[in-house]
């Protein structure tokens, strides 16, 4: 039968023996010791000020694009928070127009475009009238009675018209889809403002004419959003580069990380940058790539994280700062 130990009646005798500045613990390549007093303070001293940085699942890139490793990141100090609803009331509606610029970007090079096509109705109208009377003509001479001629006339002038028939340019009706996915994406991030989630839609890019598709503030951080509205598929290459189909997409991946930087800096806090994808298939069910999470957009909520890294206060001073530094951005 074993014995038990007897308890030791000064606990606090061996307290010496890790005297402050002396080696606790000593292996390979590794040395732990107390720090002394002195060490301490000036530990303190050094890092007195530094903003802390939230941590979880929702941040994966906590480092901004082009950072030191090792360097610790200072973002501005960020704005007091301006008065406003309260949270229930705050949480309950979005901020801003999805789509709303690109919707405006698509009408205005339509317009252009249909200026420019009915400017031509000058040789397009004539060609289409000499169509339909070659093609009665023809008719008639085929014995044909006068209205069987006259709908064979109506069916060349229509067949010669179709292809000539205004139509808004491909690079218009990119614009056109992409107002339309940033509408999908608002659809999925409203339902977050139950959680606490503030959202903001189609905001200026302070100093660019470039626009900020969505902004999320919430229990699990910060994130701005680029909505992409896309077929085929995204997939990344042997070389680590991202394609949509054939194009690949460092452009647009750089001009997200800029975003986030920038707001980043403006805000006071990292902010996480996201491309959601609708429609196209993602390889893998999502990458990442400079920096930037990829995902389909069934997968946006889970690409935003579960772990409460923000307070409700957090989320109300974050979301009030930009509400006071950000404008719509149509």
């Amino acid at each position: 039968m074993g014995q038990h130990p007897t308890p030791d009646p000064d606990p606090d005798k061996h307290e010496d023996l890790e005297a402050l500045g002396a080696s606790v613990y000593e292996g390979s390549g590794l040395s732990v010791r107390a720090l002394t007093a002195e060490e301490l303070q000036r530990f303190l001293d050094a890092h007195t000020g530094q903003p802390t940085r939230p941590l979880g699942s929702g941040w994966a890139a906590l480092d901004p694009p082009g950072h030191p490793a090792g360097v610790p990141w200072t973002a501005p100090e960020a704005a007091p928070a301006l008065p406003g609803p309260p949270p229930s009331a705050a949480a309950k509606a979005a901020v801003g127009s999805p789509g709303r610029s690109a919707l405006a970007q698509y009408r205005r090079r339509r317009s252009q475009e249909l200026a420019a096509w009915t400017r031509s109705l000058v040789w397009r109208a004539p060609l289409v009238a000499a169509a339909g009377l070659t093609g009665s003509a023809l008719a008639t001479q085929a014995g044909l009675a006068r209205t069987p001629a006259t709908v064979a006339g109506l069916a060349a002038a229509a067949l010669v018209g179709w292809p000539l028939r205004f139509r808004p340019s491909t690079q218009a009706r990119t614009w056109q889809r992409g107002a339309r996915g940033e509408r999908q994406t608002a659809r999925l991030l409203d339902r977050l403002s139950r959680h606490g989630y503030q959202v903001f839609h189609d905001l200026a890019m302070p100093g660019s004419p470039a626009n900020i598709d969505h902004l999320v503030v919430g229990p699990s951080g910060v994130f701005v959003i680029d909505s992409k509205q896309w077929t085929g598929q995204v997939h990344q290459s042997a070389e680590r580069l991202i394609w949509h189909n054939h194009h690949h997409l460092d452009r647009a991946l750089a001009t997200i990380c800029w975003q986030a930087l920038t707001l980043g800096r403006l805000l006071g806090i990292p902010v996480a940058p996201l491309l959601c994808v609708h429609h196209a298939h993602v390889q893998d069910g999502g990458l990442r790539a400079q920096g930037v999470a990829i995902v389909p957009a069934t997968l946006l909520r889970s690409a935003l994280g579960f772990d409460r890294v923000l307070s409700d206060a957090d989320v109300e001073l974050y979301a009030a700062t930009a509400k006071a530094r950000l404008r719509p951005a149509a």
